[in-house]
């Protein structure tokens, strides 16, 4: 199996403001270590003033994350056109593979994307992305969760935003796709309104896991072929390319995965290229199930 740390691109949460939940997951309430932790979500700075980037407003900033352990987390927000700060639409969070950032929306292709969306008289919604670390969007044996980063302190920041958090869409590529579908599987369908998942790893066992889990026990409570039943009435699709390393895993669980997603295999590999050429359509899955 090739190495899942170096593929690509750079238990229950509480999401405030209406993604509400009955409990903690596993160490993302008591972060372990000695480095001392902000009590409560920080911004290093006030969002940065809104700007207009190729027809389209950002916002970016960055959160002293307690869920990294202070680390920073940069975070960018993307208005689809005509919209800007406190348009009350609803949000699709993007979650990055390993190596990559925050720059999700741009890898989507979002001034382009949005603009055929509204073209074709699809809701309007906004795209975020936020930069969680190598972590694979769970907690972890530190006492990191960059799974809590994004329900808790990035979604208090998109509500200040004026955004609608009460039933974002979730998106991710590679690692990302693991902790999109990880999110919508312990949040439900109450509280995401979809999940797209793209090159996404399907790790079968914890020996083939290669970080991604820090122990067997790690892997049983968070693994998404186990997590995958709680996806249930949650509108979900895979997207996997015909030359990418992962699709052996994505043809051997998705067909008898149950409850049954959308599932696409395209021409394509495991790249930047290939999840741009998807977004379109994955976009126009997302904007029906708000």
């Amino acid at each position: 199996m090739p190495r899942l740390g170096t593929m690509d691109r750079r238990s229950l949460l509480r999401l405030a403001g209406g993604l509400s939940l009955a409990g903690a997951l596993g160490a993302c309430s008591s972060p372990k270590g000695d480095r001392p932790l902000p009590k409560t979500p920080q911004v290093t700075q006030t969002p940065a003033p809104e700007q207009r980037v190729q027809n389209v407003s950002k916002i970016d900033g960055v959160i002293i994350s307690k869920y990294l352990r202070g680390e920073p987390a940069p975070w960018v927000v993307l208005f689809p056109p005509g919209y800007s700060r406190g348009a009350r639409i609803p949000v699709l969070l993007t979650l990055h593979g390993t190596g990559g950032d925050q720059g999700t929306p741009w890898i989507l292709r979002w001034p382009e994307t949005s603009a055929q969306l509204q073209a074709e008289g699809l809701p309007a919604f906004a795209c975020v992305g936020i930069k969680g670390g190598d972590r694979w969007w769970h907690p972890r044996a530190d006492g990191t969760d960059s799974a809590a980063l994004v329900t808790d302190e990035f979604a208090t920041v998109l509500r200040g935003l004026g955004l609608d958090m009460s039933r974002p869409a979730v998106y991710g590529y590679s690692m990302g796709g693991v902790g999109a579908l990880y999110l919508g599987a312990m949040l439900g369908r109450h509280r995401v309104s979809s999940v797209v998942a793209a090159s996404t790893p399907f790790i079968p066992s914890f020996a083939e896991s290669q970080g991604a889990y820090d122990t067997q026990t790690d892997f049983n409570q968070h693994n998404i072929r186990s997590l995958w039943p709680r996806l249930q009435g949650l509108p979900v699709r895979i997207d996997i390319g015909d030359r990418d390393p992962f699709l052996s895993m994505n043809r051997d669980f998705i067909p008898t995965a149950q409850p049954a997603p959308e599932f696409h295999i395209n021409p394509g590999g495991h790249d930047a290229e290939y999840w741009g050429r998807m977004a379109l359509d994955q976009l126009r899955f997302v904007a029906r199930h708000f």
